[in-house]
């Protein structure tokens, strides 16, 4: 037996402590230093054992169980490891944000809630009781439909080693929510080395930290990749998810290969990059979408090449009956899933597109001159489609356009700088016309695309990343829904800047309903004032020569800001809607 495997083996306790007390010694192995939530029921039981522990892992009070979900996820999605909301009972319901865009978006997240049942009368109808007897609700039905696992631990050693188990569950293949339910009983009496079954270290169930794809698989698309005339890379959310952004990078320019992304994948690859394209798809840029539609291979990684991103399935963008698709996902569902892929690499992107780079270069790598004259093209390319250029970006109108916005967001940022959007045109309006300068700088909500989720996602980015600044942008409809996230942020000592495209209306949907407007417009309300009266920064912006200014104004400040941009409604999601998806829909 070799040391490690000792390590791996070892018992979690070497004394009597309570079931609480375990579970956040398993969340220190696990290196969780942040969780988020509302104390309240039996979860009170973790939370005063979170109180012996909060060097080690801090707890973040919300107003409301959704910003938590939020947080969690985008926690898990920067950090790797599993982003813990704890909440009581049904309220943890609330959640639902947050976790149905970790389990779309394949975020590890852990979802920890009592049953509320009030054991010995859990079959006896007790107030908020979702233990699923006769006269509750069924927690684990709810969270069964939007996790990967839902576990109801129903004693002391079963609530731990569901909390290892649900861990493990997070991180293993494509990564996601877990949910775990905790039966009252199982909050009580204590735990220790004499328990059974025997309580182990968390080393003992977590997966492998490395997932190589199939060597000949990973041969044969080296093969392909090098040969050819015109190969795009399609980046997805699974580069960040593995944080492959240097591998993608080397490949890219060992190929001579232009890179697009996916929405979700907006962010892994700079759009500063000579090889960038900007997004594909729907609201993707024109370079983007003509480069993909003239490449010889294409090869798709971490993404599943969802309909929504391609444009709803147009040939004229990706056909497989005359380019050659390569395709690379951890979850070997996903491949060939949208489009039938020719070769099929499931692995770990960060490790994949190793062996790749290995085999390529094993194989003799591209020609240089091929190389050479990719590069080329690819800058003829650029100056024929343009390529975030668009003169609207530089326009002098009031109220003032959502692209001059974005552009003086796009001036006046860091290049490290992490920018978190909502739902909405908002949204599509950045997606398209906002140019990343860093790799792991853009998050949005594009599993499921829910209002209320810039603030949240903000905070929990801050969090993470203390020294990097961080903004959010949503609309006045999706500020409405999370700002009270920025009383946590005051609370906290979370310093987000947030800026709010106001132009009254639920824009996406105004613009969708034609001259049949209904339940789509706003009150006018001072964003900036409600802000200050929360104890934040506040600005209002009317003019576009003064939103810099008041941009770099509220970045510097060591409280949450927030700009109130008086923004035109003259503009559409129509105008960045690609052609390729009109004439399927």
């Amino acid at each position: 037996m070799t040391m490690a495997h000792r390590r791996a083996t070892r018992p979690l306790l070497n004394e009597e402590v309570s079931p609480s007390e375990a579970i956040v010694r398993v969340l220190e192995q696990a290196g969780i230093n942040l969780v988020f939530g509302m104390p309240g029921g039996n979860m009170g039981a973790v939370f005063n054992a979170l109180y012996d522990h909060r060097e080690t892992v801090r707890s973040v009070l919300v107003r409301e169980e959704a910003r938590a979900g939020v947080m969690a996820e985008v926690y898990g999605k920067l950090t790797g490891r599993p982003g813990v909301v704890i909440a009581q009972g049904a309220f943890l319901a609330n959640v639902t944000l947050g976790a149905i865009e970790g389990y779309l978006s394949s975020s590890p997240m852990l979802l920890m809630g009592d049953l509320s049942d009030h054991s010995p009368y859990s079959a006896h109808s007790p107030y908020q009781s979702g233990a699923g007897e006769y006269g509750t609700w069924d927690a684990k039905q709810l969270f069964a439909a939007i996790t990967k696992q839902t576990m109801v631990a129903y004693n002391g050693a079963h609530a731990v080693q569901c909390t290892e188990l649900a861990i493990k569950h997070a991180l293993s293949g494509q990564r996601g929510p877990v949910a775990v339910l905790y039966h009252s009983q199982s909050l009580r009496g204590r735990v220790g080395p004499e328990t059974r079954p025997t309580l182990y270290g968390l080393d003992s169930y977590l997966p492998p930290t490395t997932s190589q794809a199939d060597e000949g698989a990973v041969s044969e698309a080296a093969r392909v990749l090098a040969g050819a005339e015109r190969p795009v890379l399609i980046a997805g959310n699974g580069v960040r998810i593995s944080q492959a952004y240097d591998e993608l990078a080397n490949l890219a320019i060992n190929l001579g290969a232009g890179v697009s992304t996916t929405a979700g994948g907006k962010g892994t690859f700079p759009e500063t990059h000579e090889l960038a394209l900007g997004v594909c798809g729907n609201f993707g840029t024109t370079l983007a979408n003509a480069e993909i539609a003239a490449a010889d291979v294409i090869f798709a990684v971490g993404t599943k090449l969802g309909v929504s991103d391609f444009a709803n399935q147009n040939p004229k963008l990706i056909d497989p009956r005359r380019q050659i698709l390569i395709q690379l996902d951890i979850e070997p569902r996903n491949a060939s899933w949208t489009f039938p892929a020719e070769i099929v690499l499931i692995g770990d992107a960060k490790v994949a597109l190793r062996q790749l780079m290995v085999s390529v270069s094993g194989q003799g790598g591209s020609p240089p001159q091929r190389v050479a004259a990719a590069r080329l093209r690819l800058q003829n390319s650029r100056r024929e489609y343009g390529f975030f250029d668009a003169p609207e970006l530089r326009s002098e109108e009031t109220p003032i356009l959502p692209q001059r916005a974005i552009s003086e967001i796009q001036r006046c940022v860091p290049n490290d700088a992490i920018i978190t959007c909502d739902a909405g045109e908002n949204r599509i309006f950045m997606t398209h016309y906002f140019q990343t300068k860093g790799s792991g700088t853009f998050l949005q909500p594009s599993g499921v695309g829910g209002m209320g989720y810039a603030i949240p996602a903000a905070m929990a980015a801050k969090l993470v990343h203390r020294e990097r600044k961080v903004i959010a942008v949503c609309g006045d409809g999706g500020f409405a829904i999370g700002m009270n996230g920025l009383m946590t942020a005051v609370a906290e000592d979370i310093p987000i800047t947030v800026v709010v495209f106001n132009n009254g209306a639920l824009g996406w949907v105004k613009h969708g309903q034609g001259d049949r407007n209904i339940a789509c417009d706003l009150s006018n309300f001072d964003h900036a004032a409600i802000a200050r009266s929360m104890g934040c920064d506040g600005i209002r912006v009317e003019e576009p020569s003064a939103m810099g200014a008041a941009l770099r104004q509220a970045m510097a400040s060591d409280k949450p800001s927030v700009l109130d941009v008086d923004t035109s409604l003259k503009e559409t999601y129509r105008r960045v809607t690609s052609p390729l998806a009109i004439e399927r829909t």
